[in-house]
């Protein structure tokens, strides 16, 4: 399957890689390229991850890598994996899901 990186798990990525090295630089290397291999990973096992507890939509599914959810969409009809987001899992969920709920639906509506 083809993997896109979507431009917000772009953001997220640079996002918690400045934070990671402001605190150590080491570390904030290895953890991203632990996530970008997990990412990578997706191409040849696209159903690893398990379902998003907070979303409906079967086809949302995540990976978790150390403290980091990898939230990404699979289309089987362009046999395509959509990663939208990367973010702590120390964020409150509830929150993150509630202030992205209209952004989720609407790439949904961009895809069909």
């Amino acid at each position: 399957m083809k993997v896109i990186v979507t431009r917000r798990a772009k953001n997220n990525l640079l996002d918690l890689f400045n934070y990671n090295a402001n605190i150590s630089l080491n570390y904030a290397i290895k953890i991203d390229k632990k996530i970008r291999s997990y990412i990578e990973d997706l191409q040849y096992y696209p159903y690893i991850g398990k379902y998003v507890p907070e979303l409906s939509d079967k086809q949302y599914r995540e990976r978790t890598c150390e403290n980091y959810r990898i939230i990404y969409y699979v289309l089987d009809k362009n046999n395509t994996i959509y990663i939208r987001y990367i973010f702590s899992t120390r964020q409150d969920k509830r929150t993150f899901f509630e202030f992205h709920k209209k952004e989720l639906f609407n790439f949904l509506n961009q895809l069909i």
